[in-house]
C-alpha cells in the first residue's frame, strides 16, 4: 500500500516539476559539547573543520564510477527518483520483514543531507522524492553529483571525499587510485561499522564488492579490478588534532557508539550530522577524579617500558564507567596500536578470573560452598571432543576440600570437575546473563579462562555480583539535550535482575576470602573487597577483577601488539594476577574510596569449617619440615582433613638436602635416585645417555645443583651406559616415584593421572601405587605413557 502511494505521489510531482532552489551543503553546523560528570568540558564536536570543499573536475573518474555503482547505479538515466530500485528494495524488504535494502538516488541523499530532518516516514519519503525530481531540473547531473561528494560522510569525521582522501590515504583526492577509489565508496553505507582503521576486513570486503559492480556496469575491466582488489590496505596516520580529547579512550568510545546508535538517527550520515553539526549538550559519566586516580595507579606500579595495561571501573547498580584506560597514549604516532582500545576492542584470556561464572553456575545448580570437591594435583576429564588434561598452577598438591577454598586458592584440578558436573553450557549462559557479551563457546576448558573476554565485560560482570544480582550494561552517558534543554536521549537504562541475590552473596563470599587469605591479598585495601585473579598460559596475560558496594573494576596487564611471557627478561619477575594487577586495583580503589562509607559485602558463613595447614607439594598436613613458602591456611570440614603429615621422607626420596624451588645434587649418584629426588621437588627429567666407567651413574647435569629452577621446569641429567630400549616395562604396584624413575630411565615420557581405582579394598591395599597403565608392558609406547596411581591417604584409613 506504501508503495503503491509513494508511486501516485511521484507520479504528481513529475507532472507539476518546477525549479528548486540549490540547497548548497546545507546549514552551518552547530558545535556539540561533550562532559565530564563534574561538568568540566571533555571535547567539542564540529563538522565545519573536517570538510574539504573540491570541484567535479578534481574528482578522478573513477571515483565518480565506484560511487555511482554501489550508491545509484542509474545515476546519470533517471530523473531525481529510480522506481527501478524503489520498488527492488521494497520487495526485499517485504520478504525479510525488516528493512535491509533503500532506494533512495544519489539526489534524493543531498537532499536528506542538505534540506531534510531524520524522520522516516511516507510523507518524508514523498517529500524527499519530490525534491529530488524538482532539484534535477535545476541542477545538472554533475552539479548534484559535486556537491553529494562534498557532504557525505565517510565515517573517522571525514565529510567529504576530499577530507576522506586525505584522513585516509594522506593525498588529494586527485590522486586516488582505483584501489582506494573503491573502499571509500564503499564506507558511504556503513562508516562506523566498516571504519577500516578498526574492521580491516569488513572495509576489504566492501570493497571487493565496488569492484564488482564496476565491472558488471563497465567502469573498468576485470583485469583492473582484480589488481585493485590484491593490493594491501596502507592508510595514512590519523591526522593529529591540535586540541586533542580529554581522555581520548573514552570519548571515542563515547563517539564511537553514538554513531552505532539509532536513537541518533536511522543511517550513519543522519547520525553524523546529528552529533556532529547539531549543537547538542552531551552528558558523560566519566569521573575526572577517579580517571587521574586510575592513570597513576598504572604508573605507581608498572614501568614505563614494562606491559600495556587496561583499567575499567563502573558503578553497580547503574552501569555508569566512571573511569576507562585503554593504552599508553591515544596520541602516540609512533606506536602503531596507540588508537586500539584495550579496554572495551581487547580480547584477551582471562585465566582463573573467569571462575566466579563456573561457582554461580554451580551455585544456581544446587551445589554450596561447603560441598566437598576432589583435589589433587591433576585430573583428566572426559569430553565430547577429547580428554582434558588439567593441572593445578605450579604442579600444587591439593586434598579434597570445600567449594569455597577450591575459589580461594584457585585450584584448577577443583573447578575442571565442578564445570564438568554442571556443564560448560550452563556456564556460558550465565555468563551472559552476568554481562559477558562476547562469543563463548560451551567447551569445558572455558572455566579456566581459556576463552577471550574484554576488560570491560568482566567489570560489568562482576558488577553484576556487587549489585547482588542486578545487571546494568555499562553506559557512557546518562543524557543528551540540544542547545536549548530539550531532552534528545534519557538514557537511564533500569537494571535486570539475572541471578538471584543469595546466589551473588554466595559468590561474594568466597570471593572477600580470596582477598583476605588467597591469591588476592594484594588487593588488600582494609575494607571489605571481593575479586578474583586470573593468569592465562605462559604468563601472557595477568588480570584482577574485584568490587566494593561503590566500585567495580577490571585489571589487565599484558603486551597487546605481540603477545610475550611476563616472566624475566621481560619483566623483573613472573607477572601474575596477584601481582601487578592486584597492586594497580588497590591502588587505584584505596584513592577513588578514600573518605566514602565502607557499605557492606555478603560475609563468610559459619560453614562449620576447621582452619588447617597443609602443604600444597604433597597435599598433606604440614609438619614442621614443610618449607613454609608451599603451606597454606585452609578451612576443611573434619572429615576432609588429611590424617598424614608432611615429613621430610614425603618431599624427598633419599638423603639428599632437597629444598623446593633449588635443583638438588644428582651428579655421582645412581640415576634412579637422582631421578627421584628432581620429581619430588616437581622437576621434569630429560636423560642423555654418555660413556662412562660406572653405568647408570649421573655424569652431568644442567643446571648445576642449588640452581634456583621454577617448579615443572626440565633438568637434563647425562647418564652412564648405553641408551635402554623404548619397550614398555610393567610397573603396576610400584610406587609413584619408582615408577616414574623406572620410566624416565628407559627414555618413555609419562603424564600420570591421581585417581582411586574402582574396589575399595583393592585402593586401600595399593595405596600411592600405580593400579593401571597404558600401554601394557611389552609394547612400544607411540607418545606419552600414562600411568593411574591411587591417592596415598584413602577413604577407609
Amino acid at each position: 500500500m506504501k508503495k503503491a502511494l509513494l508511486a501516485v505521489a511521484l507520479v504528481v510531482s513529475a507532472c507539476t516539476i518546477q525549479q528548486t532552489d540549490d540547497p548548497g551543503i546545507g546549514e552551518h553546523a552547530l558545535t556539540t559539547l561533550v562532559f565530564a560528570a563534574d561538568g568540566s568540558v571533555l571535547a567539542e564536536w564540529h563538522a565545519g573543520e573536517d570538510r574539504i570543499m573540491t570541484t567535479i573536475d578534481q574528482i578522478p573518474q573513477h571515483m565518480i564510477d565506484a560511487v555511482i555503482s554501489i550508491e545509484d547505479e542509474r545515476f546519470w538515466t533517471h530523473a531525481g527518483v529510480d522506481m527501478q530500485a524503489i520498488i527492488r528494495a521494497a520487495r526485499v524488504n517485504t520478504k525479510v520483514g525488516s528493512i535491509v535494502q533503500g532506494g533512495s538516488t544519489i539526489t534524493q541523499q543531498y537532499i536528506k543531507n542538505t534540506l531534510l530532518t531524520n524522520e522516516v516516514t511516507l510523507e518524508r519519503k514523498v517529500e524527499e522524492a519530490s525534491l529530488a525530481l524538482k532539484l534535477e531540473s535545476t541542477l545538472t547531473k554533475e552539479e548534484i553529483l559535486e556537491r553529494y561528494l562534498n557532504t557525505v560522510y565517510f565515517g573517522s569525521g571525514a565529510y567529504g571525499i576530499s577530507t576522506a582522501a586525505a584522513s585516509y590515504f594522506g593525498k588529494p583526492v586527485s590522486q586516488l587510485t582505483v584501489s582506494e577509489a573503491s573502499l571509500l565508496a564503499g564506507l558511504i553505507q556503513a562508516p562506523s561499522s566498516i571504519d577500516p582503521r578498526n574492521n580491516p576486513e569488513g572495509a576489504l570486503a566492501r570493497r571487493e564488492l565496488v569492484l564488482q559492480k564496476m565491472v558488471e556496469l563497465d567502469y573498468v575491466d576485470y583485469a583492473t579490478a582484480a589488481t585493485a582488489n590484491v593490493q594491501p590496505l596502507v592508510l595514512a596516520p590519523r591526522p593529529t588534532d591540535s586540541l586533542r580529547t580529554r581522555y581520548p579512550y573514552f570519548v571515542e568510545e563515547l563517539k564511537r557508539r553514538l554513531l552505532d546508535d539509532e536513537r541518533l538517527g536511522a543511517t550513519p550520515t543522519d547520525r553524523y550530522n546529528t552529533l556532529f553539526k547539531g549543537g547538542l549538550r552531551i552528558y558523560t559519566t566519566i569521573d575526572p577524579a577517579s580517571q587521574a586516580m586510575a592513570e597513576q595507579a598504572i604508573a605507581n606500579v608498572v614501568p614505563e617500558d614494562g606491559p600495556d595495561v587496561a583499567l575499567v571501573a563502573i558503578e553497580p547498580g547503574t552501569g555508569m564507567v566512571r573511569a576507562l584506560v585503554g593504552g599508553r597514549d591515544f596520541y602516540d604516532e609512533d606506536d602503531p596500536i596507540a588508537m586500539f582500545n584495550l579496554a572495551t576492542q581487547g580480547q584477551r584470556q582471562p585465566g582463573s578470573a573467569f571462575k566466579p561464572f563456573v561457582l554461580a553456575a554451580a551455585l544456581e545448580s544446587g551445589i554450596e560452598l561447603d560441598d566437598i570437591i576432589a583435589g589433587g594435583r591433576e585430573v583428566v576429564i572426559e569430553t565430547d571432543a577429547k580428554p582434558w588434561e588439567v593441572e593445578n598452577y605450579a604442579s600444587l598438591r591439593f586434598p579434597d576440600l570445600p567449594v569455597l577454598e577450591a575459589t580461594v586458592f584457585s585450584v584448577n584440578v577443583a573447578y575442571a570437575r565442578l564445570v564438568d558436573i554442571v556443564g560448560p553450557e550452563k556456564v556460558t549462559e550465565i555468563a551472559a546473563r552476568l554481562g559477558i557479551n562476547g562469543p563463548l563457546l560451551p567447551y569445558h576448558a572455558l572455566a579456566l579462562g581459556a576463552q577471550e573476554v574484554s576488560p570491560i565485560d568482566m567489570a560489568s560482570a562482576y558488577s553484576t555480583f556487587a549489585a547482588g544480582g542486578l545487571h546494568s550494561e555499562p553506559i557512557f552517558f546518562t543524557g543528551i539535550e540540544t542547545t536549548d534543554g530539550d531532552v534528545v536521549i534519557d538514557n537511564a537504562p533500569p537494571a535486570k535482575r539475572v541471578i538471584d541475590t543469595w546466589i551473588s552473596d554466595q559468590v561474594t563470599t568466597a570471593l572477600t576470602q580470596v582477598v583476605e587469605r588467597g591469591t588476592g591479598v594484594r588487593a588488600n585495601i582494609g575494607r571489605p573487597v571481593a575479586g578474583k585473579t586470573g593468569t592465562s598460559q605462559d604468563h601472557k596475560d595477568a588480570w584482577f577483577v574485584g568490587y566494593t558496594p561503590q566500585l567495580s573494576a577490571a585489571v589487565w596487564v599484558g603486551y597487546a601488539e605481540s603477545p610475550a611471557p611476563m616472566e624475566e627478561p621481560n619483566t623483573p619477575f613472573s607477572i601474575t594476577g596477584g601481582t601487578w594487577p592486584a597492586e594497580i586495583w588497590a591502588n587505584f580503589a584505596a584513592g577513588v574510596l578514600n573518605g566514602v562509607s565502607y557499605g557492606s559485602l555478603a560475609g563468610a558463613q559459619d560453614l562449620e569449617l576447621i582452619p588447617v595447614a597443609i602443604d600444597t607439594v604433597t597435599g598433606l598436613l604440614a609438619g614442621p619440615a614443610c618449607p613454609r613458602e608451599f603451606v597454606v591456611t585452609m578451612y576443611l570440614p573434619a572429615d576432609a582433613i588429611p590424617t598424614e603429615t608432611c615429613t621430610l621422607q614425603t618431599l624427598r626420596s633419599s638423603d639428599s638436602n632437597l629444598r623446593p624451588g633449588f635443583v638438588p645434587a644428582v651428579v655421582e649418584r645412581p640415576i634412579t635416585d637422582g631421578v627421584a629426588d628432581l620429581n619430588a621437588l616437581g622437576y621434569e627429567v630429560k636423560v642423555i645417555w654418555v660413556d662412562g666407567e660406572i653405568s647408570g651413574t649421573i655424569a652431568e647435569q644442567d643446571p648445576p645443583a642449588e640452581t634456583e629452577l621454577l617448579y615443572g621446569s626440565t633438568v637434563v641429567i647425562s647418564v652412564v651406559g648405553p641408551e635402554p630400549g623404548a619397550e614398555m616395562p610393567d610397573v603396576l604396584a610400584f610406587t609413584r616415584e619408582a615408577a616414574v624413575a623406572e620410566l624416565t630411565v628407559r627414555g618413555i615420557p609419562v603424564r600420570i593421572v591421581e585417581e582411586t581405582e574402582a574396589n575399595p579394598s583393592d585402593a586401600k591395599r595399593r595405596a600411592g601405587r600405580v593400579w593401571s597403565q597404558t600401554p601394557a608392558a611389552g609394547s612400544v609406547p607411540q607418545e606419552t605413557a600414562v600411568i593411574w596411581v591411587n591417592p596415598t591417604t584413602v577413604d577407609g584409613d
